[in-house]
């Protein structure tokens, strides 16, 4: 009996799932009731498949049918009954609802046993556009503001009450149902505004980063060689990053008597000689050059801009990438790799030679998010507590671990972001129920990395792994984690895979150790790094890349 009753849930949950597939319609949770065997089963609830139900008043269909369901499905208090007392609309005994044209708000009333529900139906007037007042926007985690967006549509206005709202991380930015838009941690998500029906959907992507980024550099951008005396000339300064807030800066002279400078940046040439101009930051970066006042009568009057370019000094502040050089080349690697049967995952099939000679080329994933897979994450990206529990803040019971993450990260020679965003990604932003314990053996333990979890059984596997080791605190769990991380792969005696490439590919032992077949594992592991490390401008970045013999050094973009 029992058997039975599990292969009708299957059978009737399948055909619906599938269905909703084929027709994306809604698809209820559905369940069957096990006592069968009752000759009276009462209903429990009513399934609807929308929130509300709405007719477009000008598209010629007048009539739509609600489609509810009791709960359990074989529930014996049947037919559903449906009724009305709205004089614009009517419906019919399998809930066929039709208007008359007029535009509305109506309830239905949908009964069954003693269950009954009233169910909004909305008739109005069809749009031909449906969007958001903004479909970008930028907020700040370290200094929160709330931003509400708003429905634009035409013809007209459409009722708030159509409308649902909801956010795709709320761990990143929270949406109520006015559209107030609440930003909770660093990164990006996109916040839906959609009609009840499914029919019109609009996205605003939601961009929350940091307030308070340090400033990496400033550059004056047009310093000159000389200057006459009883003349004046007005410097400017750029700040580096852009997303700095703070963009003040202070300007001095090592000579006030030869020039002087006034806090706008204007130069006063005073009376013959030589003088440093210096610029400072808020944050103390400075950058300066020597200016020489001539005569005013010199005949010399054609000063020279000495600045470089911006573009040319962010360069140098770039990491240049280290190259390691292999005695073998990259279509002797490709052929190494063959042997171990690498797939394209995506298409579900073994990888061809080419595909993996285009993988493996360091040169070819020299810009964007391909460039992230070498980053060499045994070193520390110079990041603050401050700043990594401002990218923690709302992420759970990973929330004001900073310190904690850059300790371990600072013990085990590991990259402190690399450590905080793989916990994020691992815990779901720290809502895992493994990393807000699982009890084994009557002790409460806990797993940030989803070290031992393996997929049949990840909860289980996971917190035992994480009782064999010992991690009885979320701190224990996050310095355990390091530990492992750092000895298995990062800081490994053995392969040392410090970067996604290496982790993928393993260029010293090529064939052992791999963490993946997938030929693009690590260009996809590495698109999540930037988006993740993008939520942190002012961090120092190190590439450690590949050189196959006969290849040449190359330029990151």
């Amino acid at each position: 009996m029992i058997k039975i009753v599990i292969s009708l849930f299957i059978l009737l949950f399948g055909c619906t799932a599938a269905q909703a597939a084929d027709n994306t319609e809604y698809s209820p949770e559905l369940y069957l009731s096990p006592f069968i065997g009752f000759e009276t089963l009462k209903t429990e609830d009513i399934s609807v498949p929308a929130p509300a139900l709405c007719i477009y008043s000008d598209s010629g269909e007048l009539s739509k049918k609600i489609g509810a369901l009791t709960l359990p499905l074989n529930s014996t208090e049947k037919p559903i009954s449906y009724s009305t007392d709205s004089p614009h609309i009517t419906v019919s005994e399998d809930g066929t609802v039709t208007s008359d044209g007029t535009e509305c708000t109506a309830s239905v009333s949908i009964s069954s046993g003693d269950i009954s529900i009233d169910y909004p139906v909305y008739v109005t007037k069809s749009l031909s556009r449906f969007s958001l007042s903004e479909s970008e926007l930028n907020l700040y985690a370290d200094k929160p503001e709330i931003t509400t967006l708003s429905i634009i549509t035409e013809p007209s206005a459409i009722d708030p009450a159509l409308i649902k709202w909801h956010s795709g991380d709320e761990a990143i930015a929270y949406v109520d149902d006015t559209g107030r838009v609440i930003p909770n941690g660093v990164g990006t998500t996109s916040i839906y505004a959609e009609t009840l029906d499914g029919q019109h959907t609009a996205k605003c992507t939601v961009y929350v980063g940091l307030y308070d980024v340090r400033t990496k550099a400033v550059f004056i951008t047009n310093a000159i060689d000389k200057l006459r005396s009883g003349s004046e000339y007005t410097l400017s300064a750029y700040i580096y990053p852009e997303t700095v807030n703070d963009k003040s800066v202070h300007w001095t002279s090592s000579n006030s008597n030869v020039v002087s400078i006034s806090q706008d940046g204007t130069i006063h040439g005073i009376e013959p000689g030589n003088a440093v101009i210096k610029v400072e930051s808020s944050n103390g970066k400075t950058d300066s050059f020597e200016i020489e006042i001539l005569p005013s009568g010199s005949s010399e009057v054609n000063y020279k801009v000495i600045s470089r370019s911006v573009s040319e000094r962010v360069a140098e502040l770039l990491s240049k990438p280290q190259f390691v050089s292999y005695d073998y080349t990259l279509d002797e690697m490709a052929e190494h790799q063959m042997a171990y049967s690498p797939v394209k995952y995506s298409e579900n099939r073994k990888a061809e030679k080419n595909e993996v000679l285009d993988a493996l080329d360091p040169s070819a994933h020299n810009g964007g998010y391909g460039k992230y897979q070498f980053i060499d994450l045994s070193e520390s990206n110079n990041v603050s507590v401050d700043t990594l529990n401002s990218y923690l803040n709302g992420k759970g019971i990973l929330s004001g671990k900073g310190q904690q993450f850059k300790d371990a990260a600072d013990a085990y020679g590991i990259s402190e972001l690399y450590l905080v965003t793989h916990a994020c990604l691992e815990t779901g932003d720290g809502f895992s129920q493994l990393a807000n314990g699982v009890e084994v053996n009557g002790t409460v333990v806990y797993n940030m990395f989803g070290i031992g979890a393996y997929d049949e059984n990840a909860v289980k596997y996971g917190s035992e792994y994480a009782y064999s080791m010992g991690w009885t605190s979320v701190d224990a769990a996050i310095y355990g984690g390091a530990a492992w991380i750092s000895d298995n792969y990062i800081n490994n005696a053995s392969y040392k895979q410090n970067t996604l490439y290496k982790m993928r590919w393993n260029p010293d032992s090529p064939g052992e150790h791999q963490y993946a077949t997938d030929i693009d594992w690590a260009t996809a592991q590495a698109k999540t790094l930037k988006s993740m490390f993008d939520a942190f401008p002012d961090a120092e970045l190190y590439f450690e890349v590949p050189l196959y013999k006969s290849e040449k050094e190359f330029e990151f973009k």
